[in-house]
């Protein structure tokens, strides 16, 4: 007779039961801490450690068995301090056993406590530092259990997932064993696919730019892709076209309005355009990026250069030098024929590049190019690995079919020989058997292996809108099953390499279901040899998910590994762009603060002075020029008449014009006398009238003095923040300084209060998010007691302390306390009682001295600038002050690291990155930086490249089962 499974379900008839009280509690710590007090009715933490939730059962003998809970209550975070046991228990089963009653009798003599005592974890558990090693639901999620024949246990858990291997005695015998992912790679090496940034991170930065590609790096790709043209002077530019219109604010600079013409590339007019050929190198460095696509960010726009071919190496051998991380370079040649016809030849220069920079490593580079001629050439020249890339000009969406016409039928090259042959033609067998004679890899566009075509459901002759957006896109259409072509190009021995993938929804198929991952897997799993996209981090992600040799679910310890930094909070430094990246852009401008945020700072700081009608401006001293003084204390004249100006502390153009030449004036500031023009003598208007200029020329000269760089308020440096957060989802904070607030009282402006008004006005008030410094300790007192209660808002203060001196509402008020009294673990254990941290000249930390290795009892000039600076000084033994300031409760953010020479202590070797490292061992919760570029990366090598996830969610052995003689174990892994 046969059954069908589901009459065996519904005949089954409960025998009998037991039933274990929730109230049972084996001896042991307290638990349940970390859960709702009262659970359930009852009060927590328990008296001991609760018996229940089984999720395993083994015989123990004839009468008795073995019950394993599962981790506790649920969650990693709840259950730290519930043990992992496994109880014998002797059920008196209701309904067959003599008398049985119902009821469970525990052993609590004879449990089993799972632990660790050899070390085998290798990664921290909750009882890390006991002799015990207790484990508990923190360290593992065990689900299913049995018992080998040495009478060995044998446990399958979730957070990893892990097998585990116990002695009956319940101590780990091994390292957790990871669940293995098999996988064939079908790329041509049988290795993981390479992710290539496209024209950079092109999807979050302006293309082709330094700080694209850095942040391509910086998210896991392995290739960064520069498309190159010529300028005038035969210079090789990243630019994706020779056109410089849609990639640059060229159209806005009048002075380059007549360079705009008419030209042909390839065949094709370009109407009332720039074009790269006809400026010089110097010119286009006058040039700054934007977004070409308006549905990107806008927000970095006009910020950043135009890089050349030699920059962008020395870009990825610098990210060597500081991280060890080796980046390759994806070089376009782009109209090569067009730049022939020039007398401005691409490939000669870009082989000279190669070897001038010492990058020809052939694991490291690809050439590439749409022209086929060109690459033939190439392959007489050089061994680097070539790629023909493969165009199309569209699909045809009724069948999914590729169209080959118009400039984008053939390589231009073929058109000029009159070769008719398409890009379509390129890929038959035969041609790809061609292409492997002189290269290496092809390029195909991505629908020339996956197409789609548009969906039409009710027959009405019109693509359906399938998300009723309004438009229709890729998003709104279907994919059509793959064509051979990655098998072809294998099987010719050819690398293939597709373009582009993005993760805006417009140009994801509907079958993705608007998710990015989607498209990566089909194509990994087609085997693609490397893709090139928009969104490095997305391809990484996916690739390593796909690729990973382990399954890992979202607890895996490995997933949520973070380094750990001896700050007072046991998290990563802050990174803070003092007055923005000022080290690469005039300090205080929007622009400043733009290029802090790109180069990867978490806060960015304005330093706040007011203008004559109330308005709060960033600049670093209430003058917008300073003017030089005689020893009498008049303003020093040069012999036209005009004031000497103060060329390394003037920050505006102020002092050119003419129209302000009368609001020059001496104060005292601080108690000491200068002479300048006052913000405070100006009203904004007239504030917006000034250009901002790089404060300190002599050093970091003036590239950017006439970008036309204005003075922002407050409210437009949140402003920024709050358009980057809604364009790209980053949430900068912002960390201003009051500045001289005792100066601002006496003329009857509360800096303090306007501060707090503009933050509350702005809505940016989260205390996650803001900072408040100053020199002075009343004003802060005043922001913690009365400014920030009356506001209804509480946002963290920081005591800064100067190199030497006291604060100067300490002069006025006659207290006679320096900073340094205040830097004593008593000043500290006050600053506590208003502030949440202390913000300390370096040197307090690491102090610096001279050397003289002469005798001749002057300082060495070890750096050879004819100047003594930190650069001629060497680093003394560290103070305590790091450690007295956590022990009183506060964070440390130290001000200010610089990469100059001027700058930089002889004693890090000329390297920057040292400094930032000594500052991080010794346990600082944060910098400013003039260089947040560079602060990032020092931080970023502590920091372990992210590991991602390959199960959706917590999925390990919720089974487990094991032969009759006790020796093969067969998991049951939950989830694929």
């Amino acid at each position: 007779m046969q059954y069908h499974p589901l009459s065996l379900i519904m005949s089954t008839t409960l025998k009998s039961f037991s039933v274990l009280s929730a109230d049972t509690f084996a001896p042991g710590p307290r638990s349940g801490s970390a859960i709702a007090n009262p659970t359930n009715g009852r009060t927590t933490p328990f008296p001991g450690q609760p018996v229940q939730g089984f999720s395993a059962v083994q015989f123990a003998n004839s009468s008795t068995f073995w019950f394993m809970p599962d981790n506790g209550y649920g969650a990693k975070g709840n259950s730290a301090d519930y043990l992992l046991r496994i109880y014998q228990v002797d059920p008196n089963f209701k309904g067959t056993d003599a008398n049985g009653d119902g009821t469970v009798s525990v052993n609590f003599q004879n449990f089993i406590q799972l632990s660790d005592p050899n070390q085998e974890v290798p990664f921290k558990i909750q009882n890390d530092g006991t002799s015990d090693r207790l484990l508990t639901g923190f360290d593992f999620d065990i689900e299913s259990f049995v018992i080998d024949k040495k009478g060995d246990i044998w446990i399958g858990e979730e957070f990893g997932p892990y097998l585990l291997h116990f002695n009956a005695k319940g101590e780990l015998l091994e390292a957790p064993i990871a669940t293995p992912n098999p996988v064939k790679l079908n790329t041509l090496n049988g290795q993981a696919p390479l992710v290539i940034g496209h024209r950079g991170a092109s999807g979050e930065l302006p293309e082709h730019t330094l700080e694209a590609y850095k942040l391509a790096i910086d998210s896991g790709a392995d290739f960064i892709e520069p498309d190159l043209v010529s300028t005038q002077d035969g210079v090789l530019i990243a630019r994706h076209e020779p056109i410089l219109g849609g990639t640059t604010d060229v159209a806005s600079r009048p002075e380059f309005a007549s360079r705009k013409r008419d030209g042909i590339i390839d065949g094709v007019l370009y109407k009332d355009e720039f074009f790269a050929s006809d400026f010089t190198l110097a010119e286009i460095k006058t040039l700054r990026a934007v977004m070409p696509q308006g549905y990107r960010t806008q927000a970095f726009n006009g910020v950043f250069q135009i890089p050349t071919l030699e920059e962008v190496i020395n870009l990825i051998k610098q990210v060597e030098k500081d991280t060890g991380k080796k980046i390759g370079i994806y070089p376009e040649t782009k109209h090569p024929t067009y730049h022939d016809n020039l007398g401005l030849s691409l490939e000669e220069p870009l082989l000279t590049t190669l070897q001038k920079t010492e990058f020809t490593d052939p694991s490291r580079v690809f050439i590439q190019s749409f022209e086929v001629s060109n690459l033939k050439e190439l392959n007489t020249k050089t061994d680097l690995p070539l790629v023909q890339l493969l165009d199309a000009y569209d699909v045809d969406y009724a069948t999914g079919k590729l169209l080959y016409q118009d400039e984008y039928a053939r390589p231009y090259d073929f058109t000029v020989k009159g070769d008719t042959r398409t890009y379509g033609d390129l890929q038959t067998p035969a041609s790809l058997a061609e292409i492997a004679t002189y290269a290496d890899g092809i390029g195909p566009w991505k629908r020339m292996i996956v197409s789609v075509k548009n969906v039409d459901a009710n027959n009405d002759g019109k693509a359906d809108d399938l998300n009723n957006d309004g438009m229709i896109n890729d998003a709104d259409r279907v994919t059509l099953p793959p064509t051979s072509l990655v098998q072809d190009a294998h099987a010719a021995g050819l690398q293939i390499h597709p373009y582009t993938f993005r993760n805006e929804g417009r140009f994801l198929a509907s079958n993705y279901n608007g998710d990015p991952a989607k498209e990566f897997e089909q194509f990994i799993q087609l085997g693609v040899d490397a893709y090139f996209t928009d969104f490095p981090r997305t391809g990484d992600q996916v690739r390593d998910q796909l690729t990973s040799p382990v399954v890992r679910s979202p607890q895996n310890p490995d997933v949520l590994r973070t380094a750990e930094f001896e700050t007072l909070d046991g998290k990563a430094p802050i990174v803070i762009g003092h007055r923005g990246a000022s080290g690469s852009r005039p300090e205080h401008t929007l622009d400043a603060y733009q290029k802090a945020i790109a180069d990867g700072a978490d806060f960015i700081e304005p330093d706040l002075v007011v203008t004559r009608d109330g308005v709060l401006i960033a600049r670093h001293e209430p003058l917008l020029a300073v003017a030089a003084l005689n020893a009498d204390g008049t303003i020093k004249l040069e012999a036209n008449g005009k004031p000497v100006i103060n060329t390394t502390d003037t920050s505006t153009d102020v002092y050119l014009r003419d129209k302000f030449a009368d609001r020059l004036t001496i104060k005292t500031l601080d108690g000491v006398k200068v002479a300048g023009w006052f913000a405070e003598d100006f009203t904004l208007a007239e504030v917006k009238e000034l250009n901002a200029i790089e404060r300190i020329p002599a050093i970091r000269g003036t590239a950017f003095n006439n970008d036309g760089l204005k003075v922002p308020t407050l409210t437009e440096v949140i402003a920024l923040i709050q358009q980057v957060e809604k364009e790209t989802g980053r949430k900068i904070g912002i960390y201003p300084e009051t500045k001289h607030p005792t100066f601002f009282e006496n003329q009857g402006l509360n800096t303090s209060q306007l501060l707090v008004d503009t933050l509350v006005a702005t809505k940016f008030t989260d205390p996650t998010r803001v900072f408040i410094q100053s020199f002075e300790v009343d004003n802060l007192k005043a922001l913690n007691d009365t400014i920030m209660p009356g506001a209804k808002i509480d946002i963290p203060l920081v005591q800064l302390f100067g190199g030497s001196g006291r604060p100067y509402d300490f002069v006025v008020s006659g207290d006679g306390r320096t900073y340094t009294d205040l830097s004593t673990p008593a000043g500290l254990a006050e600053i506590a009682t208003y502030a949440a941290g202390i913000g300390p000249n370096k040197q307090r930390i690491v102090p610096l001295t001279t050397v003289d290795r002469d005798g001749n009892g002057q300082p060495d000039d070890l750096n050879g600038d004819g100047q003594i600076s930190d650069g001629d000084r060497i680093t003394g033994t560290p103070t305590t002050l790091v450690e007295d300031a956590h022990t009183a409760g506060l964070k440390v953010h130290l001000y200010t690291l610089r990469n100059e020479s001027f700058f930089l202590s002889s004693s890090y070797g000329g390297n920057p990155i040292n400094e930032y490292k000594q500052f991080i061992d010794l346990g600082i919760d944060g910098f400013f930086t003039d260089f947040p570029g560079t602060g990032f990366t020092a931080r970023s090598t502590y920091i372990p490249d992210p590991v991602y996830p390959n199960l959706a969610g917590s999925g390990g052995y919720e089974g487990m089962a094991i032969n009759p003689d006790q020796t093969k174990l067969y998991p049951l892994l939950e989830k694929p």
